[in-house]
């Protein structure tokens, strides 16, 4: 860099507010007392002491620093998952010399700055480049704030201060991460013929469903030659129609229990949003169409839609789910609106009767319902008193009835377990809607 833009440079940096440390006024006060002593007795001795302490202040003084270093705050990615890592920089330039430079980085949210990064020292020289670098680290998913960053400089020998806040921040998503899941293609209603999934029905799709004569309307691709020149009449292979389906995702936010037990350990909310992902990114990978409603915010559910984009768009969602309080009229109306031949998923810990009622009333409307168990197995306790322990049994005890409530409303409940977890009660939902339509 010329000596040109360096001065350009440094002349963009504007001047900064100094205050005096604890150490300049008895440095000054003692060099002048003690001038004052050996002017008015005429002792040499004192005078040797003065200039000294004279000296060691005037000269740092006269080479102060005016302008106070300038940071920036740079990530290496701004996207993780669950468990990685990534690098923050914290680029200072120092226009003018100083002593120490204290950088304080202040993190909201649940990236953490590993090895004592988020409180650390430097010093910089005149015209000079410091970058300090640091590993973020993401134990969770959410979203996290890194910055500002604030600076306690000292110059002149420690005998000037100053504090300066930086005005950069920057962001990291952490999106959780999801099981290898897969369920089967078993479905109990598809409305549309786009889908992934092989349907009983005959139609237009990939998978044969056998050989039969041509009739009128056939489309001339599907005529089978070989069949046709052995029979001597034309015949068209069938095909099985492709379906696809409507997935509601529900996710219950009212409590978070089991968060803060210790390294490894899941809330509700963890395995709800995890397990959401999960089934979102399978049933969209096969033409899907997913929805996701947070009881939480109900008044803000993400529409039906297919695709790579509307994943990401849930993904982005996710990071923002908390647990809220949910109400009972919003929450009933959000799931009024929902589809009558959409596959329902309620993603909740059972430990509130409310989502319980809704989800065995859209049972009863004859929509099909299953509830996916979301407390953890083991879930530490907080120490707040002697009865919470009686509290917490006499709530499972209230759980498990709510279970069987379910249960007696045909609404099934199972453990999330990741990949198969669902096959064995989406195979029963999909005997009993085909029964129903049949008695229709």
């Amino acid at each position: 860099m010329s000596p040109e833009d360096r001065e350009s440079r440094r002349a963009a940096v504007p001047p900064a507010r100094w205050s005096p440390t604890v150490a300049l006024g008895p440095a000054v006060g003692a060099a002048a007392v003690l001038l004052a002593l050996a002017a008015l007795l005429g002792r040499q001795d004192l005078l040797l002491l003065a200039l000294p302490l004279a000296v060691g202040a005037v000269l740092p003084l006269a080479d102060r620093a005016w302008r106070a270093p300038v940071v920036r705050l740079r990530t290496a990615s701004a996207t993780l998952f669950e468990g990685q890592s990534t690098t923050v920089s914290q680029q200072l330039h120092a226009p003018d010399a100083v002593d120490v430079i204290r950088l304080r980085t202040r993190l909201e949210g649940r990236a953490e700055l590993a090895e004592g990064g988020q409180d650390v020292c430097a010093t910089a020289g005149r015209d000079s480049d410091v970058i300090l670098d640091h590993r973020l680290a993401a134990p969770r998913w959410g979203r996290s704030r890194i910055g500002p960053v604030s600076m306690d400089v000292t110059a002149a020998h420690g005998l000037l201060r100053t504090t300066v806040t930086g005005d950069e921040v920057a962001t990291l998503a952490t999106f959780p991460l999801r099981a290898e899941f897969s369920a089967t293609d078993l479905l109990p209603a598809a409305p549309g013929i786009v889908g992934a999934h092989r349907s009983r029905r005959v139609g237009e799709g990939v998978d044969p469903a056998g050989v039969r004569p041509f009739v009128a309307g056939d489309r001339l691709r599907r005529i089978n030659w070989p069949v046709s020149l052995r029979t001597g009449d034309l015949h068209v292979t069938a095909t099985y129609s492709d379906r696809d389906t409507e997935v509601v995702l529900v996710l219950d936010t009212a409590f978070e229990v089991g968060a803060g037990a210790g390294p490894g350990t899941a809330s509700n909310l963890d395995v709800a949003v995890r397990a959401t992902a999960s089934i979102a990114e399978h049933y969209l990978r096969h033409g899907d169409r997913v929805a996701v409603l947070d009881l939480g915010r109900a008044g803000r559910p993400i529409r039906p839609r297919t695709g790579q984009a509307h994943l990401f768009q849930i993904m982005d969602v996710l990071l923002d789910v908390r647990s809220a309080p949910v109400s009972e009229l919003a929450a009933n109306r959000a799931m009024a609106r929902i589809s009558g031949r959409a596959l329902v998923i309620v993603l909740s810990p059972l430990l509130s009767a409310e989502v319980a009622i809704e989800a065995a009333g859209l049972s009863r409307a004859g929509r099909s319902v299953l509830v996916v168990d979301t407390l953890p197995a083991d879930v530490a306790l907080p120490e707040r008193g002697p009865w919470l322990e009686l509290a917490w049994r006499v709530q499972l005890a209230e759980r498990r009835g709510l279970v069987g409530a379910l249960a007696d409303h045909g609404v099934p409940v199972v453990p999330w377990l990741g990949s198969g977890s669902l096959d064995q009660v989406l195979a029963g939902l999909s005997r009993t809607a085909r029964a129903a339509r049949v008695r229709r």
